[in-house]
């Protein structure tokens, strides 16, 4: 068409012709871009195959950097940004996770897909109060879709708030009946709440569509075990086992009942099924074998299957277990209790005995992130930046989402001169935790300092949005924005 177009106005010396030619030009231009488009496009989906290749093999951050290279290509795709986002939940980035659906949701809004993987996202961070806002915004959107109110009731059984759980699952299946994970929920929630026999009810109708589905069996084991329907029990927690042999739960529970043998239990009978706990409990993980809960079943197997040697060798590894894990809970509840008096010591400016008790608590628990950002904030007041920084980045690496690690590292980073580092440290609290509006405000500043007003403003907005009391956040809109800044 655009040769024959060209042709057409090759000799043209009139106005009228040339403004042809001036349409033909047009056309040339639009097919290029269109071309241009479509090679882009293929190229996107070339990248696409490769982030699916890279994710069926379990290479999230792979698969991630894949669906990066497709976005770059394809920017306005909103399926693109949500697919990256569930390749970051599984890799445990979970705040680029955040950013990627956000960013999805604003091209596509109300994409249900996006509006679930944020929840999931938030759920990860960990943010519960967020993934519940999100999935409660998902269901109002989309009343007739169950993935929402399923995913609700999910959260609500990890919050032990059964009551909810038993609502929104009951919703959901009035949605989609045969939901199988739902209706297990169902189940746990009800056997949670003490409901047996609503909790049967439903494993029943699980059972029935899927006669191998092994969280219905062990469900049901663990309900007939603590009734004491111990040859119920025990055929369903062998069922599990046979459908599931790498189900530690499912070989514990299995063990559990097999050991539990009534008195009159012939003793050739029960050193058999001693025999079969043994078989059930030897072949866990070693991680799952250090478990004191394990080792004592494993001792006790041993014993009454009649090798008193492994017995007492696993009876000691058991009460060495366990006197570790009472020192482990000691600790950590006294580590938590040092780190308040030394933030109370802190408030009254006694460095040296606060410093001190953070060291005890750190020396007494040194997984506790909180100590660690408390000693950073401790560093900061005093001007160390240095040991802040040093301080905060043992925080993060014991929980990288936790929003106040997060502001206290912008804090810093913004205290050594690092403005976009700090920056990007609020922002990711921010994104975290949507109602952070301690980082907006520190955004704000930064963006003044830059003389960037647009995004200074945006900022200092969303933190009066979020903590309308706060009259320094009030001000510094106030000032910023020309009006007149309230009374002190």
């Amino acid at each position: 068409m655009f040769s024959r177009c060209i042709a057409r106005f090759a000799g043209a010396r009139h106005t009228r012709a040339r403004s042809g030619i001036v349409s033909c030009a047009l056309l040339v231009a639009l097919g290029a871009h269109l071309a241009t488009a479509q090679t882009a496009e293929r190229t996107a989906q070339s990248w696409k195959l490769e982030a699916e290749s890279a994710e069926a093999a379990g290479q999230w951050a792979e698969a991630a950097a894949d669906y990066e290279k497709a976005i770059g290509l394809a920017p306005r795709d909103a399926s693109l940004r949500a697919e990256l986002g569930a390749a970051l939940v599984k890799a445990g980035q979970y705040a680029g996770a955040i950013a990627a659906y956000q960013v999805a949701l604003r091209i596509s809004p109300g994409n249900l897909a996006a509006e679930i993987g944020l929840a999931q996202a938030y759920r990860g961070a960990p943010n519960f109060d967020e993934a519940k806002r999100t999935l409660e915004r998902a269901h109002a959107e989309h009343p007739k879709a169950r993935e929402p109110l399923a995913l609700l009731g999910d959260l609500d059984i990890e919050l032990q708030t059964y009551d909810a759980a038993i609502r929104h699952l009951r919703a959901a299946l009035a949605l989609d009946p045969a939901d199988l994970e739902s209706r297990n929920r169902l189940a746990v929630a009800y056997q949670a709440k003490g409901d047996s026999e609503d909790a049967l009810g439903q494993i029943a109708k699980v059972l029935a569509r899927d006669p191998k589905n092994a969280l219905g069996y062990y469900t049901r084991a663990k309900i007939y075990s603590d009734q004491n329907r111990d040859p119920q029990a025990l055929a369903d927690a062998e069922k599990v086992v046979e459908l599931q042999p790498q189900n530690p739960r499912g070989r514990i529970l299995l063990a559990k009942i097999l050991l539990r043998a009534p008195q009159d239990t012939a003793a050739a009978d029960a050193k058999q099924n001693c025999e079969r706990a043994v078989a059930a409990l030897e072949p866990l993980p070693a991680t799952q074998n250090e478990d004191s809960e394990t080792l004592f079943l494993l001792s006790r197997a041993y014993g009454c299957a009649g090798n008193s040697e492994e017995a007492q060798k696993t009876l000691a590894a058991f009460e060495a277990s366990s006197q570790n894990d009472r020192t482990t809970k000691e600790n950590q509840a006294q580590a938590k209790h040092l780190v308040q008096q030394a933030n109370e010591r802190a408030l009254k400016n006694d460095f040296a005995g606060s410093l001190d008790l953070l060291q005890q608590a750190i020396a007494l628990d040194p997984t506790y992130g909180a100590a660690y950002s408390q000693l950073a904030k401790l560093y900061y007041s005093a001007g160390e930046m240095e040991k802040a920084s040093e301080a905060i980045a043992k925080a993060l690496a014991r929980n990288p989402y936790q929003p106040d690690f997060l502001y206290v590292q912008g804090k810093v980073l913004e205290k050594q001169g690092k403005a976009e580092e700090a920056l990007a440290a609020f922002a990711q609290a921010a994104l975290v935790n949507p109602k952070e509006s301690d980082a907006y405000f520190e955004m704000g500043a930064i963006y003044q300092q830059r003389n960037d007003r647009a995004h200074a403003l945006a900022a200092y907005k969303k933190a009066v949005e979020l903590s309308p009391e706060d009259a320094d956040y009030q001000r510094a809109l106030a000032a910023l924005s020309g009006s007149a800044a309230p009374a002190p």
